[in-house]
C-alpha cells in the first residue's frame, strides 16, 4: 500500500512538472512574439512588462536555494502569474475584458492567502490549535500584497508614463475595486479553511 501511494506521488509530481513546463514555455514564447509584434508596431509601453516577465518567472529557481519550494509551490506561482501578468498585463485582457482585473485581484487574494499559510509553516508558526491565528495571519499578507501591488502599478505608472490603474478613465475606482476584490477572495478563503479544518 506505501508503495501504491509513493508511486502515485511520484506520478502526481510527474504530472505538476510537466504541466509548469508548459506554462513557462507558453509565456515565455507568448511574451516574446507580442514583444516583438510591438516593437515592429513602434508600440513601446508593455515593453517593460514583456520583459519583467522572464525575470519574475526565475523566482521559485532563486527562492529554492533558500527554502523547500516543491513542484506544487510552483504551479500555484505559474497560474497566478499566467492569469495576473501574462493574461492580464501582456495579452492585455484587462483593456478587452472589463471585468478581467477584477477577477486577477480576486486570483490573488486566494493565492496570498495560501502564501501566509506557508509563510507560517515555514517560520513553524503554524498553529494547529490556534486556528484563527492561523487565518489573520494570512488574510494580512493577502491584503498587505494587494496594497504593495497598487503601489506597484501607481509606480509604472508615474515612471512609465502607463495606466495600469486606469487613473485616465476611472480616477480611484480601479483601485478600490480591485483591495475589495482581493478583500473577498481571502475571505472566502478564509472561511473555507477555517471549516475545513473543523473536520479534521
Amino acid at each position: 500500500m506505501k508503495n501504491k501511494t509513493n508511486k502515485n506521488n511520484k506520478n502526481n509530481d510527474k504530472l505538476i512538472k510537466t504541466i509548469n513546463y508548459i506554462l513557462v514555455i507558453i509565456m515565455s514564447i507568448g511574451s516574446f512574439c507580442l514583444m516583438i509584434y510591438r516593437l515592429s508596431q513602434g508600440r513601446y509601453g508593455r515593453i517593460p512588462t514583456d520583459i519583467a516577465i522572464y525575470f519574475v518567472l526565475l523566482i521559485p529557481t532563486i527562492l529554492k536555494r533558500f527554502i523547500k519550494i516543491e513542484e506544487k509551490d510552483k504551479l500555484e506561482f505559474y497560474i497566478f502569474i499566467f492569469i495576473a501578468e501574462f493574461l492580464g498585463c501582456i495579452v492585455n485582457l484587462f483593456k478587452f475584458i472589463t471585468w478581467f482585473d477584477t477577477f486577477s485581484h480576486f486570483v490573488s487574494g486566494i493565492y496570498f492567502f495560501i502564501i501566509g499559510l506557508k509563510l507560517l509553516r515555514l517560520m513553524n508558526k503554524f498553529d494547529e490549535q490556534n486556528k484563527m491565528f492561523n487565518i489573520i495571519f494570512a488574510v494580512a499578507i493577502a491584503l498587505s500584497s494587494a496594497c504593495v501591488w497598487e503601489i506597484f502599478e501607481f509606480s509604472i505608472d508615474s515612471l512609465f508614463n502607463m495606466n495600469l490603474q486606469h487613473n485616465i478613465d476611472t480616477g480611484v475606482v480601479d483601485t478600490m475595486q480591485d483591495i475589495i476584490a482581493c478583500t473577498l477572495g481571502t475571505s472566502i478563503s478564509g472561511i473555507t479553511y477555517y471549516f475545513k479544518s473543523k473536520k479534521r
